[in-house]
Parts: C-alpha cells; sequence; structure tokens
C-alpha cells in the first residue's frame, strides 16, 4: 500500500541494507510502472546518497520512469516491433520511428534494456526461433548496434537453445557446448567491449542514417565517436534486395566485425543482399 509512508520507508531500508552490508550495486524493479513515480524519486535519492553509482533498472518502458528515478528500462515496444517485421506484420521503417520518437521523449544518457527473448517471452510465446525465425541474428546483431541499447542474453540464448522454459516448475538447461552461436554472440560481446562508437546512451555515437533505395527493407547507419567508427548494413526483410547507395565520407577500409577479414566499404555500393543478411563493419579512427 504506497499510500502509507510506512511502506516506503521499509522498502527503502530493505535496499539500502543489500547496498550497505552486501555490496549489491543495483536492482531491476518487478513492473515498476505500477509503482508511483514518487516512491521511485525518494528511493533513488536516498539510496544514491549511500552508493553514488547506484543502478535502477525499470522492467517498463514510461518516459517518466527516467525523471530522477531509473537508469535504464525495457525497450518493450522495440521486442513486439521486432516481431511483427520478423513475421512480416510490417517493415523496417516501424522499427526506423521507433528509434527517431524514441530519442526525442528520453534523456540522452536514458538506456533501454533490448533484448530477442527474456523470462516472459520465452514462457509465454516461444523462444526468439518460434518467434523470429530466420530473422533471429539479425535482430540480435540490432540489439548490440543500436544507440541507447543495453544488451540482454537470456539463458541458452548463447548456445541457441531452442525451448520455452517451464515458469513455474524446474527446468533446468542442459549441458551445452560452446558451438557456431556461441561464436556469435562472444564476436558481438567483444565488438560491444572494443568499439567506443557502441558504448551505451550519451557515451556512444549517435545514429546517423545512410539513405539507401529500399528503407523499407535496408537499415544502413553509422554510429561514430572520435576513436571509433561503427557501420552497420542490414537488409531487415525475407526479400532479395538490390542495395544501391552512397556512403560518401564513410567509405573506407574496415574490419569485419564477425569474420575479423579486412574489407572495402566503396563509395557507391551495388550489390545483392539476401533476406535477413548484415554486414558490421569497424575501424579506429
Amino acid at each position: 500500500d504506497y499510500t502509507n509512508r510506512a511502506v516506503w520507508q521499509g522498502q527503502i531500508d530493505a535496499m539500502r541494507f543489500w547496498l550497505a552490508e552486501h555490496g549489491v550495486d543495483g536492482f531491476r524493479c518487478d513492473m515498476a510502472m505500477l509503482v508511483p513515480i514518487e516512491f521511485w524519486q525518494e528511493a533513488a535519492r536516498r539510496l544514491r546518497a549511500v552508493k553514488p553509482d547506484l543502478f535502477l533498472l525499470a522492467e517498463a518502458e514510461e518516459d517518466y520512469l527516467f525523471d530522477r528515478a531509473f537508469d535504464a528500462s525495457y525497450a518493450w515496444r522495440l521486442y513486439h516491433l521486432m516481431n511483427d517485421v520478423a513475421q512480416q506484420k510490417c517493415r523496417v521503417d516501424r522499427i526506423r520511428e521507433y528509434l527517431y520518437a524514441d530519442r526525442e521523449h528520453v534523456p540522452a544518457w536514458a538506456l533501454r534494456l533490448m533484448f530477442t527473448s527474456n523470462h516472459d517471452e520465452n514462457s509465454w510465446s516461444g523462444s526468439e526461433f518460434v518467434r523470429l525465425g530466420p530473422a533471429v541474428r539479425v535482430m540480435t546483431a540490432l540489439t548490440f548496434l543500436l544507440p541507447q541499447s543495453l544488451p540482454l542474453v537470456y539463458t541458452g540464448q548463447e548456445f541457441g537453445y531452442d525451448h520455452s522454459f517451464a515458469f513455474f516448475d524446474r527446468d533446468p538447461l542442459p549441458a551445452c557446448e560452446p558451438n557456431e552461436t556461441t561464436e556469435f554472440y562472444r564476436r558481438l560481446i567483444a565488438l560491444r567491449h572494443d568499439a567506443p562508437a557502441l558504448a551505451s546512451g550519451e557515451r556512444g555515437g549517435s545514429f546517423v542514417e545512410i539513405r539507401n533505395n529500399a528503407e523499407d527493407c535496408l537499415l544502413t547507419f553509422v554510429r561514430e565517436t572520435p576513436e571509433n567508427r561503427v557501420v552497420a548494413l542490414l537488409n531487415v526483410s525475407p526479400y532479395e534486395v538490390h542495395a544501391d547507395f552512397d556512403t560518401g565520407i564513410y567509405a573506407g577500409g574496415y574490419a569485419d566485425a564477425l569474420t575479423g577479414e579486412r574489407v572495402q566499404l566503396c563509395s557507391h555500393v551495388d550489390e545483392r543482399m539476401p533476406g535477413w543478411s548484415f554486414r558490421i563493419l569497424t575501424r579506429p579512427m
């Protein structure tokens, strides 16, 4: 009962205990939008007096949660858009619209937890392979590449485990050996660590589109900081697309982030891109 101030005090005391006695550095707050924002604001203020670098993640998406309260929230709308694009209920221009709108509505430092699966969705809506099908890798790549992103890797995804876990019963992950999917995630995670342009929030590079000839299918963009540039060329559709666009000042030599090969990005791209294909190019500045 959050109309009772004693509840506020009890909650804050419990959270302070974990900070002061056990070195916890943050909290994921379940269904945060169902609790008054005034409570979160007071809790954040008092807890950051104990631990200034406290990290608060809201399992919600409402923009007001960033008002003197949370550092990050879930990117639920993006998650549903990725499913819809994969199932051809809409095109990638809806994702583009989401990105620009989200940038307008939240502070530059605000972070979004981006994911292709989590404990709720895996159990109730099926694994990422059920929902995304052949689009699973390009959508996974997006969660590592987009601005403001904190990528989430849910249990079993690092092995490509295609299974919906039981929600209320014991359902352990079987012994798994590293495989091709494991290497895919390792490459993406290494890229995030090595590429300052992909840092989360305002520390990373801004989202700059390279305009192309098929924007209902292709998402082509750059993120850049003084130390590093990442160019992403993605066909977010099941169709083979004849890509035709100019790269301008972004042309030049790069490393392919997933293969390590040296590649040349031409000033004019004129090539066929198979459905759901993508390239991630990176270079120091």
